[in-house]
C-alpha cells in the first residue's frame, strides 16, 4: 500500500447538539462503525478560524449514535459553543482495519480497471458513502464521472501494490 504522511489529520465527524447539562455532546461519525472514536484519544475540533484541541474524557451510546464529554467542555453552554465542528484525528492514531477493509483516503488515486471489457475506467476520485451503499466516484481521462456501486457483485479485488480496483461491469454500463 502506498505511504502515507502520518501527521495527516483524518476528518472523522461533526459535534452535533450537546446532551443534558455537564457538556455532553453528540457526534456524528462519518464511518458509524469506526473505532477511531475513543476514551483517551485527543481530538482536534475545527470551525473556520476557530481550532480546540481536547482529549475524550467519556464514551457512550444514546439510541446507537456517540455521545462524548471533552476536556475543557464543563457545561451546556461550552457544548453549544462547539457544535457543528468538524472532528479530526491525527492519521497515526487511526485504528487499524480488518483485512479486505480500507480507509478511503488509502485508495483515492487508485486506478479502476474493468476486467469484463480489459480497459482501464480512470482513477478514483472518492467514495460517495450518504447511500444505501458505498459508490465508487471513478473520473475517466476524458473527464466523465463514473458511479459504480461498492459491491461484491460490480468490485472483485483490490490490489494494494499495484494500486488497482478490478471491477465487473456488465454490458453497456458506462457506454
Amino acid at each position: 500500500m502506498k505511504s502515507r504522511d502520518t501527521s495527516e489529520l483524518v476528518n472523522i465527524g461533526r459535534i452535533g447538539s450537546s446532551v443534558g447539562l455537564r457538556g455532553e455532546v453528540r457526534v456524528n461519525l462519518y464511518a458509524p462503525d469506526s473505532e477511531n472514536l475513543k476514551e483517551g484519544k485527543v481530538l482536534l475540533l475545527k470551525r473556520g478560524d476557530k481550532e480546540i484541541s481536547a482529549e475524550c474524557t467519556g464514551l457512550r451510546l444514546q439510541k446507537d449514535k456517540p455521545v462524548i464529554k471533552l476536556e475543557g467542555i464543563t457545561d451546556r453552554n461550552a457544548a453549544d459553543e462547539i457544535r457543528n465542528m468538524e472532528i479530526y484525528i491525527h492519521a497515526e492514531d487511526l485504528e487499524p482495519l480488518p483485512e479486505g477493509e480500507y480507509y478511503v483516503r488509502d485508495i483515492v488515486g487508485f486506478t479502476v480497471h474493468d476486467s469484463a471489457s480489459g480497459r482501464n475506467i480512470g482513477r478514483l476520485e472518492d467514495v460517495i458513502q450518504n447511500t444505501a451503499q458505498s459508490i465508487l466516484d471513478v473520473r475517466t481521462d476524458e473527464g466523465r464521472q463514473v458511479l459504480i456501486p461498492f459491491v461484491d457483485a460490480f468490485v472483485k479485488s483490490i490490489d494494494d501494490e499495484g494500486e488497482v480496483i478490478e471491477v465487473e461491469l456488465i454490458p453497456g454500463f458506462i457506454d
